[in-house]
C-alpha cells in the first residue's frame, strides 16, 4: 500500500486568511496549508497590517491577487498590485469593473484590464444590486463576497446563469457565514447585510484537488493507496472526484483515520462524458487516467482552464499527444479517443513533459514517471506551488 498524505486545502486556508484579517482576532488556523499560495497570501497580509510597503507582488497566484484587490478596495490607502509575466495575462476586469462601479478608483497602470493596477482605497457604501461575470473565474464572486460584509450597507449580488466552479463560491459563503456573516440567498441573488467577523480557532481539512493525484497513482501502479484525513463530508466541491474517478472503476473507502483508494480491474469499459465546469482542477489527473482507459472520454465546460496558470487545454493536448494519445482540443470541451489500457506499457520513451510552470500539469504528467522512468519534466519544483512535498512522498525528482 502507498502512503499518501496529502496537504491541507490552500482554498480554505486562503479564505480563512482574509476573514482572519479582516476580523482582526488572534484565532488560529490549524493545519494551514504549507503551499506557496498560502504563504504568499499570509505574507502579504503581514507586509499590510505592519504597514511594510503599498507595493503588492502576487507572482502568479490568481487567488491571492484577486482576493487582494477586493480587501485592499476597502483598505484606506494607496495600493499596487502586480504579478509576475503569467498574472499579467490573467483576467481581472470583471472584479475591478464592480469595484469601480462601488466607487473604489483603480486604475490600469500599463495595459488595460490587466495588471499592474493601482488601487485607492475607501469606505465602501455598498448598497446597490450589481451583477458580476461569472463566466470566466469563481474567484471574482469569491474576492468580493469576503470583503462585503464590511460595507457599510451591505450589497446584493446577482449571480449570471453560466456560473463555473460554483461550488467555490459555496464554500465561501459556508466560512463566511460560520465566523458571523448574515448573508440571504434566493434563487440566483446573494444579499450579505453589514456585519463584523468573529473569528476563532479552525482545523482546515485535507485538499481534495490534491486527492485526485492519489486515484490518478493508484490507476497506473494498481496499488492501494491510502490518504490520511481524507472526510466523505466536505466543504469542497471537488470532492466529487470520489464519483468522477469510480467511472473507472477505482474505489473510495472512508475509515476513520482517511480513504483507501484501490482499483477494481473489472470496471465498466462504457463511454464516459464529465462536466468540469464546476471543478476544473480535476481535469488534468481525470484525463491523464481517461487516456489509458480504453473508452472514449469527453470533457465538457473547458474554456476557463485557458485562464489557469497557464492554458491547461493546450498543456494537455500537446503532452498527451506527444505520449501517442488521440485528443482533441475544442472551444468548450476535450475529448480523449480511445487507446488500449495495454498501451500503458508502451507509452513512448524519453519524452520531455513541458509544465508550463503549472503545478497540476507537472503532478499529473509526473505520475507517468511511476511507470515510465524514462518520462521527464522540465520544471518539476513548481509543484510547490500547492503540494511541496509531492515527489517525495511518491518518491521520484528527489
Amino acid at each position: 500500500m502507498i502512503n499518501f498524505p496529502i496537504p491541507s486545502s490552500k482554498s480554505i486556508s486562503n479564505r480563512l486568511l482574509i476573514i482572519k484579517y479582516l476580523s482582526q482576532s488572534n484565532g488560529e488556523i490549524i493545519n494551514i496549508s504549507k503551499a506557496d499560495d498560502t504563504l504568499l497570501m499570509n505574507e502579504l497580509l503581514e507586509n499590510l497590517s505592519n504597514n511594510k510597503s503599498n507595493s503588492f507582488f502576487c507572482q502568479n497566484a490568481g487567488t491571492v491577487t484577486r482576493f487582494l484587490i477586493a480587501l485592499l478596495s476597502i483598505k484606506k490607502g494607496d495600493w499596487i498590485v502586480d504579478g509576475d509575466k503569467n498574472m499579467r495575462q490573467r483576467p481581472i476586469k470583471p472584479l475591478v469593473d464592480v469595484l469601480i462601479d462601488l466607487g473604489v478608483e483603480i486604475n490600469y497602470i500599463e495595459r488595460k484590464d490587466y495588471l499592474p493596477i493601482n488601487i485607492i482605497g475607501r469606505e465602501i457604501l455598498g448598497h446597490k444590486k450589481i451583477r458580476v461575470d461569472t463566466s470566466i473565474s469563481s474567484q471574482f464572486i469569491s474576492a468580493l463576497l469576503l470583503v462585503s460584509p464590511y460595507f457599510k450597507e451591505g450589497i446584493s449580488i446577482e449571480l449570471e446563469k453560466e456560473i463555473v466552479s460554483k461550488p467555490y463560491i459555496d464554500m465561501t459563503i459556508s466560512l463566511m457565514r460560520l465566523f458571523g456573516a448574515n448573508i440571504s440567498i434566493i434563487n440566483n441573488s446573494i444579499r450579505v447585510f453589514p456585519s463584523k467577523y468573529k473569528f476563532s480557532d479552525i482545523e482546515v481539512e485535507a485538499d481534495w484537488s490534491s486527492a485526485a493525484f492519489a486515484y490518478e497513482l493508484a490507476f497506473f501502479t494498481k496499488e492501494e493507496v491510502f490518504v490520511p484525513n481524507l472526510k466523505k463530508d466536505s466543504l469542497q466541491g471537488d470532492s466529487i472526484a470520489e464519483n468522477y474517478f469510480g467511472e473507472f472503476g477505482i474505489e473510495t473507502i472512508f475509515e476513520n483515520n482517511g480513504a483507501r483508494i484501490k482499483l477494481n480491474i473489472n470496471h465498466s469499459q462504457k463511454d464516459l462524458v464529465f462536466d468540469i465546469g464546476s471543478c476544473p482542477d480535476l481535469f488534468l489527473p481525470l484525463a491523464l487516467v481517461a487516456a489509458f482507459s480504453a473508452r472514449r472520454v469527453v470533457f465538457n465546460n473547458t474554456k476557463t482552464l485557458r485562464y489557469k496558470e497557464c492554458n491547461r487545454n493546450e498543456a494537455a493536448r500537446q503532452n498527451l499527444e506527444a505520449l501517442g494519445v488521440d485528443c482533441i482540443e475544442e472551444e468548450n470541451s476535450f475529448i480523449i479517443n480511445p487507446k488500449a489500457e495495454e498501451s500503458i506499457k508502451e507509452i513512448k520513451k524519453n519524452i520531455l513533459i513541458k509544465t508550463f510552470d503549472d503545478h497540476r500539469v507537472a503532478m499529473s504528467f509526473g505520475i507517468l514517471s511511476k511507470i515510465e522512468p524514462t518520462l521527464k519534466l522540465d520544471n518539476p519544483i513548481c509543484t510547490t506551488k500547492s503540494f511541496p512535498n509531492f515527489w517525495e512522498i511518491i518518491k521520484l525528482y528527489n
